[in-house]
């Protein structure tokens, strides 16, 4: 195979990649399926530690609506993943960030929030945390 060749194949086979890299994040086709697959189970009514409810229905509004346990920082930042209390929760740091309790979501054996997911909600919240 030439190097010509080979570079083709690349580009095609990354084609894909690029292209939905480029989409923007839909909260409802991306962010809220991760929140039925790993937080709804907990967050369902809002009566649970933190007074969130993640059900679809209240989810985005619960997001946005700034107000944490601790204060510390809104829940969600649009545009600002660094200053979004979610990012911090599902990342472990939010003892470092002011916040207290334990890393969401609670698994048993703890495990890390996954990579991919998290990469969905922080670009959802960079590209400035709407409801579409």
């Amino acid at each position: 195979m030439t190097i010509r060749v080979a570079v083709l194949v690349a580009m095609v086979m990354l084609a894909p990649c690029a292209q939905a890299a480029d989409k923007p994040v839909s909260f409802k086709d991306d962010v809220q399926p991760i929140l039925n697959s790993q937080c709804v189970f907990c967050h369902v009514t809002g009566a649970e530690n933190g007074g969130l409810n993640l059900g679809r229905r209240e989810s985005h509004a619960a997001l946005l609506s700034n107000s944490t346990e601790t204060g510390t920082m809104p829940r969600v930042t649009p545009g600002d993943p660094s200053k979004s209390y979610l990012v911090h929760k599902l990342k472990g740091t939010q003892l470092e960030a002011g916040g207290n309790g334990a890393q969401m979501p609670m698994y048993d054996p703890p495990k890390p929030f996954p990579a991919e997911h998290l990469e969905i909600i922080e670009r959802w919240i960079k590209e400035g945390a709407a409801k579409n």
